[in-house]
């Protein structure tokens, strides 16, 4: 089952930013979005390593913030 968990906003030059993150079985997603439009769904996991939800939470605030192109 995938259930949202939380959503964050861009503000400023980023605005038209959101990111979607949930929370799965045995790790978390954070959906990209730019302008309405879906730009990349990211596993939360690197290698054997699932990470935190604080890992999503600071990815999704990367992405809103505009450190991730």
């Amino acid at each position: 089952m995938r259930i949202l968990t939380s959503k964050h906003w861009g503000q400023e030059a980023y605005v038209k930013r959101e990111a979607h993150i949930y929370r799965l079985e045995y790790f978390y997603e954070v959906e990209f979005w730019d302008e309405g439009e879906l730009k990349e769904t990211r596993k939360m996991v690197t290698g054997n390593t699932v990470h935190s939800v604080h890992y999503a939470e600071d990815a999704a605030e990367n992405w809103c913030l505009g450190y991730i192109p």
